[in-house]
C-alpha cells in the first residue's frame, strides 16, 4: 500500500516541469531575450503534447521584460493556457511563471 502512495507522488509531480531560462555566462546580448522565448515556446509546447498539467519557468525578478513577453504570449497565442506567479517562497517575489495547461 505504502508503495502505491510513493508512486502516485511521483506522477503527480511528475505532471509539472520546472524549466529555468536564465541564460549562461557569454549569451547575453541583443539576441538573449529571443533565445529565452524561444526556449520558452519550446518547452511549453512539448509540455502540451505531453499531457503536462503545467509549466513553472524560472525567469528571474530583473527588469520584467521576459515575464512580460511570456504573459503576452500566453494571452495571445496559448488560448488553452493560464499564467500566474509562481510560489513566492520558492522562486522569490515575480522570479517564475507558472503556466497552467487546461485540458481539452
Amino acid at each position: 500500500m505504502e508503495q502505491n502512495r510513493s508512486e502516485g507522488r511521483k506522477r503527480a509531480t511528475a505532471e509539472v516541469r520546472e524549466v529555468d531560462l536564465h541564460l549562461r555566462p557569454g549569451y547575453a546580448g541583443h539576441d538573449a531575450i529571443d533565445r529565452q522565448l524561444a526556449s520558452f515556446r519550446g518547452e511549453l509546447n512539448s509540455a502540451i503534447r505531453a499531457g503536462l498539467r503545467g509549466v513553472v519557468f524560472v525567469h528571474g525578478q530583473g527588469s520584467g521584460r521576459l515575464r512580460d513577453e511570456i504573459r503576452q504570449i500566453i494571452s495571445r497565442e496559448y488560448p488553452g493556457c493560464v499564467a500566474s506567479d509562481a510560489s513566492f517562497a520558492r522562486y522569490g517575489y515575480r522570479g517564475a511563471t507558472e503556466v497552467i495547461i487546461k485540458k481539452k
